[in-house]
């Protein structure tokens, strides 16, 4: 929008206006500095037969593997699979003049995001077979359900093509191929922001320390090994950064798991890391090393017998 302040004619005939001008600019997120990476539907191989199985191991793994690495909070992941529903939406605000949008909303046209990164995928099988298994004692009949996936992973440099990472994954379990997926992505995802944003401690004390990440990529009673940052390493080959040398000086195990950051009691330790994280604490990591077990948190649930007073073990021993 604009108003008129003033109009003047000069002496050759030329007109200055001056005018008060306000431009609508659109704020981009913070996030958006972030390494931005984009997931894409992932291809079927021609060795197999798109199956039901297939589409539903797909849909399960793209999506959860969207949520899980939205949720480390270290990228920003960009949608590739509304494309249309996007440009329907933006075309309905540039007609601002048809559709009663408020002008200062075509300040979101042409503000669309590329990526530093695509992921993209292969899945070379995806399948559940079932089997009637016949009690001994009995006529019922059990159903054995067993599902099997593998799929190649891919991420690309989209500037320059380079693949800069690749692997092959494979998993089953004795349920559904959704559940298949789910357990992929948690190795898959963990895989990825590990070997661009491994986990730092942020704070330690005598007993527990405090680590970056937080959110659904981390589980209570998982642990974690912690590795202090040493000399940079340099292919002798290629002369390409290898990383740092890592060695470990201890292991975790996850209290409690907030949105942004994860609480972490000391199970062991070579070094005092209260002091060594204060003064060098950009130079300690932690790498996952086991996860929790469903049994172990089925235990946490039940109730801690309480410890016997000192008064009540005399008497024990007395009526002994």
């Amino acid at each position: 929008s604009w108003n008129i302040n003033s109009v003047n004619k000069q002496d050759d005939g030329i007109f200055i206006a001056k005018l008060s001008v306000s431009v609508s600019k659109y704020k981009k997120s913070k996030q958006t500095n972030r390494i931005r990476m984009a997931i894409v539907p992932f291809r079927v191989a021609e060795t197999i037969k798109e199956t039901k199985n297939v589409k539903k191991f797909e849909s399960t793994f793209s999506t959860q593997l969207e949520n899980y690495l939205t949720s480390t909070r270290r990228f920003a992941i960009l949608d590739r699979k509304n494309m249309a529903e996007q440009s329907k939406e933006l075309n309905f605000i540039a007609k601002s003049s048809q559709t009663s949008v408020a002008t200062e909303e075509l300040a979101k046209i042409g503000n669309r995001l590329g990526v530093d990164y695509l992921i993209v995928g292969m899945i070379n099988k995806a399948a559940t077979s079932v089997k009637k298994k016949k009690s001994k004692v009995s006529d019922k009949v059990k159903n054995i359900v067993n599902s099997y996936a593998s799929v190649n992973i891919r991420i690309i440099d989209v500037a320059t093509t380079q693949i800069k990472f690749a692997d092959t994954y494979e998993g089953s379990a004795g349920s559904s191929i959704e559940r298949v997926a789910s357990r992929m992505v948690q190795k898959v995802g963990n895989i990825i922001v590990e070997s661009i944003y491994p986990i730092r401690i942020i704070s330690a004390s005598k007993i527990q320390v405090v680590l970056g990440q937080g959110g659904k990529t981390i589980k209570i009673g998982d642990i974690y090994k912690i590795y202090q940052l040493g000399e940079k390493m340099i292919d002798p080959y290629t002369k390409e950064s290898l990383g740092r040398e890592e060695i470990e000086v201890g292991a975790v195990k996850i209290l409690t798991v907030r949105p942004k950051f994860s609480d972490a009691r000391i199970l062991e330790s070579i070094i005092d890391l209260k002091t060594a994280v204060k003064d060098e604490g950009d130079k300690f990591v932690a790498r996952l090393y086991k996860k929790s077990s469903a049994k172990a948190t089925a235990n946490k649930k039940k109730p801690v017998k309480k410890a016997k007073s000192v008064e009540k073990l005399k008497k024990e021993s007395q009526d002994v």
